[in-house]
């Protein structure tokens, strides 16, 4: 999955069927895919509220990682232990 094909998704309203895509992906795969939105998340509203109903934890990670994926899946996995 592509971040130009969420992106579409977001714009014609298909939300539940960007999200269930990108979930089913495996962590690795949809934090390289999440990476790659992170300049869209303020591109409109619509995509502002996608992303952080539904990935912010993942874009946090990205972000304290600074773009390293392994250290965004360290943390991501940790965030879901400490629930």
């Amino acid at each position: 999955m592509k971040s130009h094909e969420i992106d579409q998704l977001i714009r014609f309203g298909a939300t539940d069927r960007a999200r269930k895509k990108l979930k089913k992906l495996a962590i690795k795969p949809r934090l390289n895919c999440l990476r790659d939105c992170i300049p869209m998340v303020k591109k409109s509203g619509a995509h502002t509220k996608f992303f952080a109903e539904n990935f912010r934890v993942e874009l946090g990670a990205i972000m304290m990682a600074e773009g390293d994926l392994d250290r965004a899946e360290e943390l991501y996995q940790a965030s879901k232990k400490n629930k």
